[in-house]
């Protein structure tokens, strides 16, 4: 059976508009960002992430549910640049190494797609499965978590990726030097846990439909 998986195609917003000297400064801070990324995700990817073009890069993953914490590695690594993502769920064709621009296949056009619909849209994540029932529920959830996310401070992101990697508001405020409160209270103002209840719901959602998608591109075959 056709293994569905996750092609990511993403690019940071406004990179034209940079300075020279601050666009290659970020560009280097892009360059370790996919380094780290590859190597902390590596059970996770099926051709590493690599920059394709100028501000836009790219990778295979083959854990699809792990999509969203790989998206959220990004966002960490590269804050506070603006990304934009295109995820296409589907087959892939080898045509080569084991690098994205020697692949091809429906989930890398559904990704082209996506990617030039968050453009035109300005969104910051979109997803192309071929699924309508999946995409309409993946695409309003990330619609209604991002507008959310857009009101948050440096300060609120940094508790929130602490919180996830951590996992109790004691271990934050340890490391911090506040109060458990103080965490609680910043998490909850930002509507930071239910942004996590959402994800939580997105990953499970992803992997219930795994089974199905592979069985249509199957039969597709």
């Amino acid at each position: 059976m056709p293994e569905t998986v996750a092609v990511m195609i993403a690019d940071i917003k406004g990179s034209k508009k940079m300075k020279e000297r601050e666009r290659y400064e970020w560009q280097l801070f892009l360059k370790s960002a996919i380094v780290q990324v590859n190597e902390k995700q590596s059970a996770a990817i099926e051709a590493p992430f690599m920059i394709t073009k100028g501000d836009e890069f790219q990778g295979v993953v083959r854990d699809v549910p792990r999509v969203h914490s790989i998206m959220t590695e990004f966002e960490r690594l590269l804050h506070p640049l603006d990304l934009r993502y295109g995820i296409g769920l589907g087959r892939i064709h080898r045509m080569g190494a084991n690098i994205p621009i020697e692949m091809d296949g429906p989930a890398f056009h559904r990704a082209n797609a996506a990617i030039n619909y968050a453009k035109k849209n300005r969104q910051r994540v979109h997803f192309r499965s071929g699924d309508e029932q999946l995409d309409l529920y993946i695409n309003t959830v990330y619609t209604l978590m991002n507008a959310i996310k857009n009101r948050w401070s440096t300060l609120n992101f940094k508790r929130y990726w602490r919180y996830r990697e951590l996992g109790t508001y004691d271990k934050v405020a340890d490391l911090e030097g506040v109060s458990p409160q103080a965490v609680w209270d910043s998490l909850r103002n930002a509507s930071a846990m239910d942004v996590m209840q959402a994800e939580e719901a997105v990953m499970r959602f992803l992997a219930t439909k795994m089974d199905t998608l592979s069985e249509r591109d199957a039969a597709d075959d």
